[in-house]
């Protein structure tokens, strides 16, 4: 990345960051109790189920759609050489399983990375466990099923 455009860049990812975690903060997703609540789906019949956190994912979704659609439209992006756009587009196995253990995690803890990352700066009582468990998992994961680059593009064609 040419030195002209470095110091944007990282400013734009600052503040991309920062907002990232104020949306986390105030739309309570750091709480944990309340994403829990959300993720109760047995509660529905109790009148306990806390939907409110589908009014920030779905808005999110229609913002996200918006952006990439005007980002397709530009040669490059403002302060990167090129688009990063995933490399690999095939749903496989890996990908699901992955899927899955992230969703029982979240369903379990009530956190999940981002929240997570967010809560450091209130440093709630059991947050360097759950960290610890993150970089854990992720480490054990790599040993697991090493996800060298090639070899993953390889198996996603």
């Amino acid at each position: 990345m040419p030195a002209t455009t470095r110091l944007p860049y990282l400013a734009t990812a600052a503040l991309s960051g920062l907002l990232f975690g104020a949306g986390l903060y105030i739309s309570q997703m750091v709480d944990p109790l309340k994403v829990l609540r959300f993720l109760d789906f047995t509660a529905i019949p109790t009148g306990g189920w806390d939907p409110s956190l589908a009014f920030v994912i779905g808005p999110a979704i229609v913002v996200m759609f918006i952006a990439v659609r005007i980002s397709r439209r530009r040669s490059k992006p403002a302060f990167d050489t090129e688009f990063n756009e995933p490399e690999f587009t095939h749903i496989d196995t890996p990908l699901v399983g992955g899927a899955v253990l992230f969703g029982i995690g979240w369903g379990m803890s009530g956190i999940c990375p981002g929240p997570a990352i967010s809560l450091i700066a209130f440093w709630p009582p059991d947050l360097f466990l759950f960290l610890a468990a993150m970089f854990i998992g992720s480490y054990a994961g790599a040993l697991v099923i090493p996800s060298g680059h090639d070899k993953r593009l390889a198996l996603a064609r």
